[in-house]
């Protein structure tokens, strides 16, 4: 089955403790259009975990869009609770840039793909749901029901292309597999689904 549209995406962020007697590492982060102070006003707050010490990370949930531009800029700071002192990081500012990613179906043999994606540096898997080319619809709600999607599909003119967006800090690589799905065949013991991840390498693209 198809996961839901998802608003957000992962993004790990890691902080080393610099000493003991530290007892709490908390990030702050806002995103704003690219070239735009931050609001703190509406940041997030997550508490880092400890790995292994001194490594502490967390997970950002970073929106996919802001104000309907899928590139924009992210700024984040620590804030670390000592023994005797508290104190902040510098503010870090990073630029946020998509990157299309290609399924190309050429038999016409899956009705939907996905695709599964994480940075190389700091994986956290995230899922992007791929548009076919030339589909008269935008929506879920405008789209087949189930029953005739592989019907639907299977009418479309070759090669059936799959396109989806990645998403990660500017100069970073992602790593990205497929989730290839057969829905809606006339016998259901048919439907299938199955991931491909190259032999367990991916694919990569350059952010």
């Amino acid at each position: 089955m198809v996961p839901p549209p998802v608003s957000v995406f992962g993004l790990r962020k890691n902080w080393t403790d610099p000493g003991p007697g530290i007892s709490l590492v908390q990030a702050h982060y806002v995103c704003s259009p690219t070239g735009a102070p931050p609001d703190w006003a509406g940041a997030e707050q997550v508490v880092l975990a400890v790995e292994q010490w001194p490594a502490r990370t967390a997970v950002f949930e970073i929106p996919r869009t802001v104000d309907g531009s899928a590139e924009f800029s992210l700024h984040h700071f620590f804030f670390v609770v000592g023994t005797n002192d508290r104190t902040t990081s510098p503010v870090f500012t990073e630029d946020i840039v998509a990157r299309e990613v290609v399924f190309d179906d050429a038999a016409g043999t899956y009705t939907s793909v996905g695709f599964v994606w994480s940075t190389v540096e700091a994986p956290v898997p995230n899922y992007t749901s791929g548009a076919m080319d030339g589909l008269p619809f935008e929506s879920p709600g405008t789209a087949p029901s189930e029953g005739d999607v592989y019907e639907f599909v299977r009418a479309q003119p070759l090669p059936h292309v799959f396109r989806g967006m990645v998403w990660g800090v500017r100069g970073t690589t992602i790593r990205y597999g497929y989730h290839l799905l057969r829905q809606g065949l006339p016998d259901p013991a048919s439907n299938d689904e199955r991931w491909d991840d190259n032999g367990g390498h991916g694919w990569t693209i350059s952010l």
